[in-house]
Parts: structure tokens; C-alpha cells; sequence
């Protein structure tokens, strides 16, 4: 086994979290890679839980982790049966050209990461290679300063962190990854517009307010605007806000904006619909911007202006995606 290896790192163009990072991370550089977010990473969705007490809308994109994606080959072992063998296994699977989403691992013991001492969380990473000569993972995740960067850890910190894990009994898994070999993935202008009919129907009236679980579509920009309303109530108190709220709503635009391009470009249509669209991912960048500013200042002035921003997100995006939407039935999709 050589003395260390270090897969190719990037930020992908959705990062909100680990989970979610971590296909982004192995499909860059391969040309048709990106095709399979346009394909299929459509919408996005969060838990009305928030509207009785919770402090987090807990924002996801359907279809977006490992899992989803038919490209990307991964095989998991978990902690419960694994740990004793952790370093090796790592290495087994780094050497062969496997990125690893680990999870069930105490961030309070994880030098460089956001909770490092801080609090006990079991938590999350990508590890994207290691070098034996200081002892270090390369891990990607969330920084001290909550930026999502390349870490240096010492390998002992990930172990340190799994043994307190273990001992809660919060057993969690490495799971290895990669593109298939040879992997080619066309657009997929089927999937993409009946995906996107779902999501411009999956209207704010669709959801009932009284209910809990899981919404998704674009009335997830309403239930974003009643959450901006409960912070400004005091209901969930602006200390406990959920400031990477947005950041999926701008990842959101910025994939729809390339679908559209690409669709745009497939058939030769000008670029009217993607120049219309374009400002909306400048706005919501502007909305979580924001909200980032409100989790140091707790301006209320700010949560109207972003509840502003987010309706008209709604709006603009439903207008634009709806003639999208005619002109590749038009087109015969």
C-alpha cells in the first residue's frame, strides 16, 4: 500500500451537506457526469415541523445523495460490525479509487470541523484520501468556519470520534464510491419534464399547515416564507435559527438554470428563458446571504425582506419553468 493518496477534490454545485456533496465530488471532470443532477435533482423539500416548535425547516433535494444515482457504484460496512478495522478499511477503499461518506462519527472530536469541541454530535464527512506520513485523512465537510472545504485531520481524531460513538451505541457506516467505469449519461428530457410538472404542481395548497412530515415542490418557497414569520414571531427563537437554511434554495436554481441551458442548447432555441432565469439564482444567493447576516445581527427587518425574496422566487420561477415547460411539449419531448 503507498504511503498516502489523494483523491481529486471540488465543490459541487450542491453542498448544503455532506450527504449531499458527496456524488457532486466524484462526478466532476467526467464530461457527461453533471447530467444525471439535471435529470433528476428537480425539486426541493423540507419537514413542516417547524410550524409546532422545531428550529429547522431541515431542507433535502430528493434524488441528489449516493444512492439515487444509477452512475455511481458504493458498497457500505457498518461501524457496528467494522470499527475494530476502520484505518485499514479506509485504506482498502481509498487505494482503489474510492471516495468514503462516513457518518455515525462525534464531530466534537474532529480537529478543523464545524462542532470540533464544541458539541457531540454524531455527524458526517467525505474522506478523500490519507497520508500515513502525519498521520492525516483528507476529509471533506463543513469548517470552523462553517465554510465547506478540505480538512486535514489526524487519523487518531475520526477514531477518537467513532470509539464515542460506539460506546452510545449511534452506529453509523463508511460508505465507499465512485463513478462506474466508463459511466456516460445522456440528458434525459423525458425524466426532465415530467419531473418538472411535478414540481411547479406541488403547490403551498397541496400541503395542509396542520400537518407535519415532509413537503417538497416549489410551495417549499411558502413554507421557507412561514418559517422567515416564526423567527419574526419568536416562536422559534432567532438564536436557534437554521442559518444554512437558503443555502439549497440558491444550489436549487443554480441546476435549474444549467438544465435549462442545456436543454436551450440541445435544440438551438435562443437563450431567452435561461436569460430570465438567471436573476433568480443572484436573488436567492442574495436571500442566503442574508439570513446569514441575520444569524449574527438578528435584524427583523432582514426575515421580511428575505420572506420577500422567497415569494418572489415562487412566482417568477413558476412563470418561467411553465413556458419551459410548453415549448419542450412543443418540441415533441
Amino acid at each position: 500500500m503507498p504511503d498516502s493518496v489523494s483523491l481529486p477534490f471540488c465543490v459541487p454545485v450542491i453542498a448544503f451537506t455532506p450527504g449531499y456533496a458527496a456524488p457532486g465530488i466524484a462526478m466532476n471532470g467526467l464530461p457527461t457526469a453533471y447530467n444525471a443532477y439535471l435529470n433528476q435533482c428537480t425539486t426541493i423539500g423540507c419537514i413542516r415541523r417547524f410550524l409546532r416548535g422545531f428550529t429547522t425547516p431541515q431542507m433535502g433535494i430528493p434524488h441528489a445523495g449516493i444512492g439515487s444515482f444509477s452512475c455511481i457504484e458504493h458498497y457500505a460496512v457498518s461501524s457496528r460490525f467494522g470499527y475494530p478495522h476502520y484505518k485499514d478499511i479506509i485504506k482498502l477503499m481509498i487505494d482503489q479509487g474510492f471516495y468514503i461518506f462516513f457518518n455515525g462519527i462525534d464531530d466534537f472530536y474532529m480537529s478543523g470541523k464545524c462542532w470540533y469541541g464544541i458539541r457531540h454530535m454524531a455527524h458526517d464527512g467525505i474522506i478523500c484520501g490519507y497520508d500515513d506520513n502525519d498521520q492525516t485523512y483528507s476529509i471533506a465537510a463543513y469548517d470552523i468556519n462553517w465554510l465547506f472545504n478540505l480538512i486535514k485531520i489526524p487519523q487518531e481524531c475520526l477514531i477518537e470520534g467513532l470509539n464515542a460513538c460506539i460506546k452510545n451505541k449511534q452506529y453509523g457506516a463508511l460508505t465507499a464510491y465512485k463513478m462506474r467505469e466508463n459511466a456516460v449519461v445522456s440528458l434525459d428530457e423525458k425524466m426532465i419534464l415530467r419531473n418538472l410538472k411535478t414540481y411547479v404542481d406541488q403547490t403551498v395548497d397541496k400541503y395542509p399547515i396542520d400537518q407535519d412530515g415532509w413537503i417538497e415542490g416549489i410551495a417549499t418557497h411558502d413554507f421557507l416564507a412561514m418559517y422567515m414569520d416564526k423567527l419574526k414571531d419568536g416562536s422559534i427563537p432567532a438564536e436557534k435559527v437554521d442559518w444554512r437554511t437558503l443555502r439549497p434554495v440558491w444550489e436549487h436554481k443554480k441546476c435549474m438554470l444549467d438544465r435549462i441551458k442545456a436543454v436551450e442548447e440541445k435544440h438551438g432555441w435562443d437563450s431567452e428563458l435561461s436569460s430570465r432565469y438567471a436573476p433568480l439564482v443572484d436573488d436567492a444567493n442574495r436571500g442566503r446571504m442574508m439570513l446569514a447576516m441575520f444569524h449574527k445581527n438578528q435584524k427583523p427587518s432582514l426575515l421580511d425582506k428575505m420572506k420577500d425574496v422567497l415569494l418572489s422566487l415562487r412566482e417568477r420561477e413558476a412563470e418561467i419553468l411553465k413556458e419551459f415547460i410548453k415549448r419542450m411539449e412543443e418540441e415533441g419531448t
